[in-house]
C-alpha cells in the first residue's frame, strides 16, 4: 500500500477542497493498483437528508452500465447463443425502424460499439415499468430513423444498448434488473450491486445535485433517476466503489472474478480492448466493445462515463499498470471526475496528460454555417469573425409529454447558444473553457468537429460522442 500513500494524500487534498461553491455536494472515488487499494469519500450523498457520503454509499451507475451490459452479453457469445457479426433482429424479432432496411442491417456488433446510426438518442420512454419496460422501448423504435447507414459513423447510442439488453432478457427469460444480477453482479462479486430502484431505500445511496440559482449553494435533484425502460444503457443500476473494484479486476484478469470464477473468456476480454471503430477524432477515441479506448498520459485507458440527474461516474481500467479507477460526483462539477482520474493515470505512469491534438490556427469554414438536426435536436450554426457560433434547441416531443418532463429534470436545457473558437482545422472547442481540461475523458469529449460526408454518411458535427446530420443541403454520402 505504501505506493500508494502519497496518491492517496494528494486525492484526499483534492476532495477537501470540494464544497456546494465549487459545485460538489458530495463524491466518491475507489482506486486499486495491483493488490493495493484505497477508497475515500467527501462531502453529502443526499442534500435532503443531510445523509454523509461514505466509501460504501451507492450511487446511480449510469452510462458506464454500458460496459457491463457490454459483458454479460458477450457471456451468451461466449457459449455460442449469440453472434456478434448476425442481425439484432435474430435474436430481438420485434425490432423495427422506420427504415426497415437499416434495421435489418445493424448488427449485434454495431449495438455494442455505437455504429448502428440509430437517431433515438434522447428516448426515454416512462409509461412501462418491470419486466415489459425495455420491451416497450424497443416497440417505439419503430417510429425512428438513423443519422447514418449503419455501420457508417459513430453516433452515441442509448437505443443499442437497450436492444442490448432485450437479447439478454430473450436468451435468460428474465428481466434484465435479475439478468443482470444472476450473469454478471453474482459471477462477478458485486455483492452491493442492483439494477433495482427500490433497493435505494434498502441502503445508503447517493442522489445528485444541482445549482440552486443562489451564489454557493446547491439543490437536490427532483428525479432520482431516469425511466426503468434504459435500463440496459444506464439508467437504473447501483453501485458501490467496492463492486466496481470487483468488475475492473475482473477485466483485468482476462475474465476470472476475484474468487476465480470464471466470468467471461479471455479471447473476448480482450476483443473489447481492441478497436472495432475509429473516426481519427480526438475527442471520439477509439471504440472496442463497451469500452472508450482512450490515449492518455502515455498509456491506454479502457474507460466509459455515465450521468444520472445531478451526478456523474466515471470508471476505467488501465491495463499496463493494472489498475482500476472509479469515481461519483454529485454536483454540476463534473469535472472532478477527469480531475480524480488524470491525477490517478498520472501518478501510474509518471507523465503529465497531453492535448489530444495538435493546435493549430485556423478559423471555421464558412461552409459549416447551416442547419444540422437529430432526434430531439436542432442546430443553428453561423460564422463570425472566424468563430462558430452555434444555437441548439430541443423542441417539445408531443409524442410523449413525459419526455419532457424526465429532460427538464435530468438538467437538459431547452435551448442555448454557444460560440466555439478554432483550435485546429475542423476543430472547435466552446469559448471560455479550458484548453487544458480535453486532456481529461470528459474533457474531451467537449471538442466540435465539423465532420465531413463519407461513404453512407452526410456531412455533420460530431460533439458530445454524438454525430448530428446536416439537413439544410446535399452533403453528399
Amino acid at each position: 500500500m505504501a505506493v500508494l500513500d502519497s496518491l492517496r494524500d494528494r486525492i484526499a487534498g483534492i476532495l477537501g477542497a470540494q464544497s456546494p461553491a465549487t459545485g460538489v455536494a458530495g463524491a466518491v472515488i475507489g482506486v486499486a493498483v495491483g493488490g493495493d487499494r484505497f477508497a475515500l469519500a467527501h462531502g453529502c450523498a443526499n442534500l435532503n437528508t443531510g445523509q454523509e457520503f461514505s466509501t460504501d454509499t451507492g450511487w446511480l451507475l449510469g452510462s458506464v452500465t454500458k460496459v457491463l451490459t457490454t459483458t454479460a452479453l458477450l457471456r451468451l457469445v461466449d457459449v455460442g447463443v449469440v453472434d456478434l457479426d448476425a442481425p439484432a433482429r435474430r435474436y430481438v424479432p420485434e425490432f423495427t425502424l422506420a427504415d426497415a432496411d437499416a434495421a435489418e442491417a445493424i448488427t449485434v456488433r454495431m449495438l455494442l460499439n455505437h455504429t448502428n446510426g440509430i437517431d433515438a438518442d434522447d428516448l426515454m420512454p416512462a409509461s412501462v415499468r418491470g419486466r415489459d419496460a425495455t420491451r416497450s422501448y424497443v416497440s417505439e423504435l419503430a417510429g425512428f430513423g438513423c443519422v447514418f447507414e449503419p455501420g457508417a459513423g459513430v453516433h452515441y447510442s442509448n437505443p443499442g444498448f437497450v436492444l442490448a439488453a432485450r437479447i439478454i432478457e430473450n436468451h435468460t427469460g428474465l428481466p434484465y434488473e435479475r439478468a443482470i444480477q444472476s450473469e454478471l453482479f453474482d459471477p462477478c462479486g458485486m455483492t452491493d450491486a442492483t439494477a433495482v430502484q427500490t433497493q435505494a431505500f434498502l441502503r445508503p445511496t447517493a442522489i445528485g445535485a444541482f445549482s440552486s440559482g443562489e451564489p454557493g449553494k446547491l439543490r437536490a435533484t427532483s428525479l432520482f433517476s431516469l425511466p426503468e425502460s434504459a435500463a440496459g444503457a444506464g439508467a437504473t443500476p447501483i453501485v458501490t466503489v467496492d463492486d466496481m473494484i470487483a468488475f475492473g479486476r475482473m477485466h483485468l484478469a482476462g475474465g476470472l472474478a476475484p474468487d476465480g470464477t470464471r466470468v467471461l473468456s479471455e479471447r473476448l476480454v480482450t476483443r473489447m480492448r481492441t478497436p472495432s471503430a475509429d473516426l481519427g477524432l480526438p475527442q471520439a477515441p477509439p471504440m472496442g466493445l463497451g469500452w472508450w479506448l482512450v490515449p492518455i498520459a502515455g498509456t491506454t485507458a479502457a474507460w466509459h462515463g455515465g450521468g444520472s440527474p445531478g451526478g456523474t461516474s466515471s470508471f476505467c481500467i488501465v491495463p499496463e499498470h493494472d489498475a482500476v479507477v472509479v469515481t461519483f460526483v454529485s454536483g454540476p462539477a463534473t469535472a472532478l471526475n477527469d480531475t480524480l482520474h488524470t491525477t490517478v493515470i498520472e501518478h501510474l505512469t509518471g507523465r503529465r496528460a497531453a492535448l489530444p491534438f495538435t493546435p493549430a490556427p485556423a478559423s471555421a469554414d464558412p461552409d459549416v454555417a447551416g442547419e444540422y438536426a437529430a432526434f430531439h435536436r436542432s442546430v443553428t450554426t453561423s460564422v463570425q469573425d472566424g468563430d462558430l457560433l452555434v444555437r441548439t434547441t430541443t423542441p417539445p416531443y408531443t409524442a410523449d409529454d413525459d419526455l419532457d418532463r424526465i429532460l427538464a429534470a435530468y438538467g437538459t436545457p431547452s435551448s442555448s447558444t454557444d460560440i466555439y473558437t478554432s483550435v485546429a482545422p475542423g476543430l472547435f472547442l466552446r469559448q471560455g473553457a479550458d484548453l487544458r481540461d480535453t486532456t481529461g475523458f470528459y474533457g474531451r469529449t467537449s471538442l466540435l468537429a465539423d465532420l465531413p460526408a463519407a461513404p453512407g454518411r452526410s456531412r455533420g458535427l460530431h460533439t458530445g460522442l454524438r454525430f448530428t446530420p446536416r439537413t439544410d443541403r446535399s452533403t453528399g454520402t
